[in-house]
């Protein structure tokens, strides 16, 4: 088993480590701070340098403007982005990720034309709508429908805690097409594009972390939309969802991730310059301990996600189960890293200048986002319940 990146992969990580650096870090702590109503002109501008640099185009094919890089070369470049900027990394994701791999995986070629490019290039912003206020962990329950008018079709509900909400140009969608149908079997996706009539998005949501990433509700009140919009088959929605998700979840431990290594990164800056009873705070045991907890936490958390993700890339059937295991363990770990970060700068580390503040906040949705670490659980066990 080779742990090692190859030349390729390194020379990415570096020169891309040094770009979100110099061009994404500086607006980190701006978008957590700034009024709401400009974070989308911080946000948009941030999306359209990751573009730029290629960043956006590593999750879909060349033929549609990307360079469809395998998800271990991702998870490097993710890993850096995530622990410049978590609200940008969340909203980048939900975009080219959430919103546009199930375009790349299930849609037509007409659809993959259309979206794909705008995606890519960030022209587009896009959001995945799955959560209803009634169905979070119970996605299988959504309550939104969609029913057949014509040649089109007729949506109505309402999704919430959907990121990019506010900005969002194109949302996939999951709505009920089959009321008689069985759970998992009566849902279908669909495309849906911004200005179309009846649908419309409540206000930015006022979150704990991630603040510079806008998140709202999706409301369709008699939403009308071609037939041509349906996204793969009808009736496999749910199927598609999970599918998605599988690549979601990857994407969530990566974020997690990168929280944690920022965590860790500012906890030896700090601890090496704090100063007390004479010597620097490194030289405590009880100080360091919490370092080499970081060091092992994050090593684990790392290994994890690169097993789901070339599992995944190899197409395994134990990826899905894995993705969990990986979501449960980086999200789990980053919180409890976030916490001993804080400890580490005692006082300081609670207040707003400092960012392992900001980092502490961040880090809590990693256990809800994507499946909350209940649900993780259920599907770790049932898996293995299921092979013993």
């Amino acid at each position: 088993m080779d742990y090692g990146l190859n030349k390729e992969q390194l020379a990415l990580q570096d020169s891309f480590r040094k770009f979100c650096e110099k061009e994404i870090k500086p607006n980190a702590d701006l978008l957590d701070k700034a009024d709401p109503a400009k974070v989308p002109g911080i946000l948009k501008k941030n999306l359209k340098k990751l573009a730029e640099i290629g960043y956006t185009g590593l999750f879909h094919d060349e033929k549609y403007g990307g360079t469809g890089k395998d998800l271990i070369t991702q998870s490097i470049a993710q890993e850096e982005l995530a622990k410049v900027c978590a609200a940008t990394y969340l909203s980048v994701g939900a975009s080219v990720g959430l919103c546009g791999i199930p375009i790349g995986i299930f849609g037509t070629e007409e659809q993959k034309k259309k979206y794909l490019p705008g995606l890519i290039t960030t022209d587009l912003v896009g959001c995945f709508g799955l959560t209803e206020p009634e169905a979070g962990s119970d996605a299988i329950s959504i309550s939104t429908t969609a029913v057949k008018k014509g040649n089109n079709w007729v949506l109505n509900g309402t999704k919430t805690f959907i990121t990019n909400g506010p900005i969002a140009d194109v949302a996939v969608v999951m709505a009920k097409t089959d009321p008689t149908g069985g759970k998992g079997r009566n849902v279908s996706s669909f495309i849906v594009e911004k200005g179309t009539k009846g649908f419309s998005t409540g206000k930015p949501m006022d979150k704990m972390g991630y603040r510079g990433s806008p998140t709202s509700e999706l409301i369709f009140q008699e939403c009308e939309i071609p037939a041509a919009n349906l996204l793969g088959k009808e009736n496999e929605g749910f199927m598609q969802a999970m599918k998605t998700l599988e690549y979601g979840r990857i994407g969530m431990a990566m974020v997690c991730l990168g929280v944690s290594m920022a965590c860790m990164d500012e906890s030896i800056k700090y601890a090496k310059e704090r100063v007390q009873f004479g010597r620097p705070i490194s030289k405590f045991q009880m100080v360091s301990f919490k370092i080499a907890d970081m060091k092992l936490l994050t090593d684990v958390a790392r290994l994890l996600i690169y097993r789901a993700a070339w599992l995944k890339d190899t197409n395994d059937p134990a990826a899905a189960t894995a993705a969990s295991i990986a979501k449960l363990v980086a999200s789990e770990t980053s919180t409890q890293i976030s916490s001993m970060a804080v400890q580490v700068h005692g006082g300081y580390g609670y207040m707003k200048e400092y960012l392992v503040e900001r980092l502490y906040r961040d880090a809590k949705l990693g256990e809800i986002g994507e499946g909350t670490s209940e649900i993780q659980r259920v599907l770790i066990a049932r898996d293995v319940l299921a092979k013993y």
